[in-house]
Parts: C-alpha cells; sequence; structure tokens
C-alpha cells in the first residue's frame, strides 16, 4: 500500500502518501463548513455586521449588505474558524456540492455549475437545487440555532480521493509522521550530495540549490544543469507538503541552459498542483513562479497545534 489516505480521529487529522511518501497533512474542523439555521444576538450597524449564536454557547461574526433585527433566524455557514479572541467567520452566501455540482446561493443566480471535468447529469443537478430549497426554507423554521447540514474538509476530500485506500493512523505514534515532521522543522535538506534552504517568508519563499559535488566530466554549465535538473522533483514535493503558496523564488545553480530548465519546470509542477503561474528568470538569474495555496502552511497549522515550537 504506497498510496493512500489516512484519517486520525483522535487528533483531527487527514491527508495522502504517495509513495510510501506524506504527500499531504490537513487538520480539520468538525463545524467548519457546515450549515447552520443562527439566531441574530448582537450588531455593529456602522460597519454591517452582525454575532450569531449559531450553537449551544457558541457564536459567530457575520458581515453582510442585508439587514437584520435582534432575534431573526439566519441561514449562514462557517467559513473561517476562529483563534484567539476572535469569532468564527459566518456567510450568509452557503456552498454546496455534490460529485458533478457546486451551487452557492446568490452566485450564478443560485443555480449549479458543473464542476471541472464532470459531465452534466439531469438528476444529480436537479438534486443540488431542492437541497438548495430545503435549506433555504430553514430560514423561516425554529427553534434557533439548529445544525442544517453536516459537511466538512474530511468529507470534501475523502469523496475527492475514493479511489485511494483509506487507512485509520495514529499520526503521532506513526514513523512516517515523524519522520515528515522533522523534514518539515528543517530549512536546509539534503537529497544525497544536494540540498536546498527554504526560508518561509511573510509574503514569499526563497528556496535556494546547492551542491557538494566536486568532479564531473561535464563542462560547468551543464553539470550545473544536471542538478537543477535532478533536485526539482524534490522541491516540488517539499513546497506541496509544507504546503506553501504565494511569490515563491528558486536560486537554480548557474546554467545557460534556463530555457531547457523552465520546460523541465513546467513537466515537473503538472504533479503537484493544478493552479499556478511561471514567470520565468530575472535578470538576477533567480527563477520566479506563483503558486496558489489552499489554507494555511502546514508549519503554521503544527504550530497552532503544539507539533512545532
Amino acid at each position: 500500500m504506497t498510496d493512500y489516505i489516512f484519517i486520525d480521529d483522535k487528533n483531527k487529522a487527514f491527508g495522502k502518501v504517495v509513495e510510501d511518501k506524506l504527500y499531504e497533512l490537513n487538520f480539520y474542523n468538525p463545524e467548519l463548513y457546515n450549515i447552520y439555521r443562527a439566531r441574530v444576538v448582537g450588531k455593529i450597524d456602522s460597519i454591517n455586521a452582525y454575532f450569531l449564536l449559531y450553537d449551544k454557547d457558541k457564536r459567530g461574526f457575520l458581515k453582510t449588505k442585508k439587514s437584520f433585527k435582534i432575534g431573526d433566524s439566519i441561514i449562514v455557514q462557517l467559513v473561517k474558524e476562529g483563534f484567539d479572541d476572535k469569532l468564527p467567520t459566518m456567510s450568509a452566501n452557503f456552498r454546496i456540492e455534490n460529485e458533478e455540482y457546486y451551487l452557492y446561493r446568490f452566485k450564478n443566480k443560485g443555480y449549479p455549475k458543473l464542476k471541472k471535468n464532470r459531465i452534466y447529469n439531469k438528476k444529480s443537478y436537479n438534486d443540488l437545487i431542492n437541497l438548495r430549497d430545503k435549506i433555504i426554507r430553514e430560514e423561516n423554521f425554529t427553534p434557533s440555532p439548529k445544525l442544517i447540514l453536516s459537511q466538512n474538509e474530511l468529507d470534501f476530500y475523502i469523496e475527492e480521493n475514493k479511489e485511494l485506500e483509506l487507512a485509520k493512523v495514529d499520526i503521532v505514534n506513526d514513523k512516517l509522521f515523524k519522520e515528515s515532521l522533522k523534514s518539515v522543522r528543517k530549512d536546509k535538506l539534503y537529497r544525497g550530495n544536494l540540498s536546498i534552504i527554504i526560508n518561509e517568508l511573510e509574503t514569499l519563499t526563497v528556496i535556494d540549490v546547492n551542491s557538494s559535488k566536486k568532479n564531473s566530466t561535464l563542462n560547468e554549465s551543464d553539470f550545473f544543469y544536471q542538478i537543477n535538473k535532478s533536485i526539482l522533483e524534490f522541491i516540488f514535493y517539499n513546497i506541496k507538503l509544507r504546503n506553501i503558496g504565494g511569490m515563491v523564488i528558486i536560486d537554480f545553480l548557474r546554467s545557460s541552459r534556463n530555457d531547457n530548465l523552465i520546460n523541465l519546470v513546467k513537466e515537473t509542477i503538472v504533479k503537484f498542483f493544478e493552479n499556478y503561474e511561471i514567470f520565468g528568470f530575472t535578470k538576477m538569474g533567480l527563477f520566479e513562479l506563483s503558486i496558489e495555496r489552499k489554507g494555511e502552511r502546514l508549519k503554521d497549522k503544527l504550530k497552532k497545534r503544539g507539533y512545532l515550537k
């Protein structure tokens, strides 16, 4: 079993292992993306904001152009976890989905949109509309608060990866997780006699490529190109594992074969990411690209939960 997804119920973690390497690690909140019938318990008129009671003794924060009174019921979705002294963020523009379609209450006039690489399915389309209408009708009922629909990240993840085997693990005592955690703690990572240094800054990430190889029958430019080529998958694997996004700058070893390297980057990056933009080499010889990140960086998630200091 080299490729599989895993769940850790105790630590609320899930992820994916590919070719016996930790590929993704996420943590989930069972309330995130749930849909509630909440009650307005406070408001700030100057910024069109409301405090909502969405579960017993649990409050959330909603900003909306719509007007509500204290005591009104609203259908909302919990879209962002609370942290420190900040309340969870709620949205009246809830999103629901099934295998073929997704819809938002107020986008596209509330009608389903076909997911990428999916085929039109009339029953699936109508099922989502019926679910939307059922949720909206709940706004007129009592009591509030009430959980209307449970749908969290874990459910979505399992559905997206249903072709893979599912394993139950304990990440705290799992050897693969422990080894990966050691790697994430380090800024300098080795692959044989090659290494990369990953500097995760607030606004960008800088990756420096190094080699301790001294001798080669190739000329220096071709030698450095071969090193850059051999380290590409290692670079993008670690970007993926750490959930690094935004602007990324890679300082490859200097070579005259940058056009070849750009083509190799394009071939390699598609194995790890769907949404990215390649800008190429600057006049200073630095390689620039931008990667869309989903959620927090892995380091931030681990620090928040006490796995990293």
